[in-house]
């Protein structure tokens, strides 16, 4: 399952912040803070005075895009900083408006997404997905009992982004193997996967 933000490839978005999901949560709430900020200068034409200013702001906004995986406001906000810096007052009039509404709608909808207690859910099962080789391989060095290796995967896997049930269970099986448990140590890597 993924979570879904209408015009955001979220899994491009994931990869442009580093491939963690919860420097991409703070990289959207940031975005939505962005564009609060911005919006009302983006809600007039500039002046000859202000255009300046304009060109800075969409060129922000086009950069904050990008890197949330939102191509399309992107391009959006490329043509505006382009009209912008060329001083055509009349294509940043014709397009501001509906940029505009579509920035605060985004924005809105990255809130909702945010704010929706099943996207962290969400957000865990791809971070489970991305760690499940390391959990086989803890499985194998279990049943062969190669306590370094244990220790090694154990460390590895504590060092990743996880879930708050699966660092629990991670730390539930370091104490089972500190106890010659692999047994049950292997029984709490199939409740994880």
């Amino acid at each position: 399952m993924q979570i879904d933000i209408p015009g955001v490839d979220v899994q491009q978005g994931i990869a442009m912040t580093g491939g963690m999901e919860s420097v991409y949560r703070t990289v959207l709430s940031f975005f939505c803070k962005d564009v609060e900020t911005r919006l009302p200068m983006l809600q007039a034409v500039p002046d000859a005075d202000s255009l300046l200013l304009f060109v800075t702001y969409v060129h922000a906004i086009k950069s904050a895009s990008t890197s949330i995986g939102a191509a399309d406001m992107s391009a959006r906000a490329k043509e505006l900083e382009a009209a912008g810096k060329a001083g055509d007052l009349a294509f940043i009039q014709e397009k501001l408006g509906s940029f505009a509404e579509d920035i605060e709608e985004l924005a809105k909808n990255i809130k909702t997404a945010l704010e929706n207690p099943e996207t962290e859910n969400q957000f865990d099962s791809k971070i489970l997905a991305v760690h499940n080789s390391l959990l086989t391989d803890l499985g194998s060095a279990l049943k062969s009992q190669n306590a370094v290796e244990i220790d090694r995967i154990l460390e590895e896997l504590m060092k990743k982004e996880l879930d708050s049930k699966t660092k629990e269970l991670l730390e539930q099986i370091s104490d089972d193997v500190l106890m010659a448990e692999y047994d049950n140590a292997l029984k709490k890597i199939k409740m994880i996967k």
